[in-house]
């Protein structure tokens, strides 16, 4: 009897969180939607004809968390660069790899790349690498919620 207490309380505590799902995709499903809810939560904006290869939202954890991989045009490049993340954050390593186990996360595939990292407000942290990959830039995004 003295076990069931402090299980049924856990069951109803638990049971209060709400918690979303989590989003598993790869282009062509990578839409225009998925580009603007990354830049919602990470005020990176994508320049037109930029083309998403994968993504994936955790969702059904405590803290929310996503990454994404994304064709950058090579004209719009330097549109892409003048975010605030670019301009202003850390240009360490990237450590935090959302996307790792994805087959489409291929970071060791980039040339001539380029780490940014920042904090933002309310807890929430974003990094991206930046390089060339068969010719293309491609940027890969990890964003969290702590």
């Amino acid at each position: 009897m003295k076990m069931l207490i402090p299980v049924m309380t856990c069951m109803l505590v638990g049971g209060c969180f709400k918690f979303g799902d989590d989003i598993h995709l790869v282009a062509p499903d990578v839409t225009v939607s998925e580009l603007e809810e990354v830049s919602r939560r990470t005020g990176i904006e994508f320049p037109r004809g930029t083309v998403g290869l994968g993504y994936v939202f955790m969702g059904s954890g405590i803290d929310d968390a996503l990454a994404i991989k994304v064709v950058i045009p090579g004209e719009e490049k330097e549109r892409f660069l003048l975010n605030e993340l670019f301009q202003s954050g850390s240009r360490e390593a990237c450590s935090i790899q959302i996307g790792r186990g994805q087959d489409w996360w291929t970071l060791e595939r980039l040339t001539n790349r380029k780490d940014y990292k920042m904090n933002l407000p309310e807890g929430r942290y974003v990094e991206c690498a930046f390089g060339k990959e068969g010719g293309r830039w491609i940027a890969f995004i990890s964003w969290m919620a702590t």
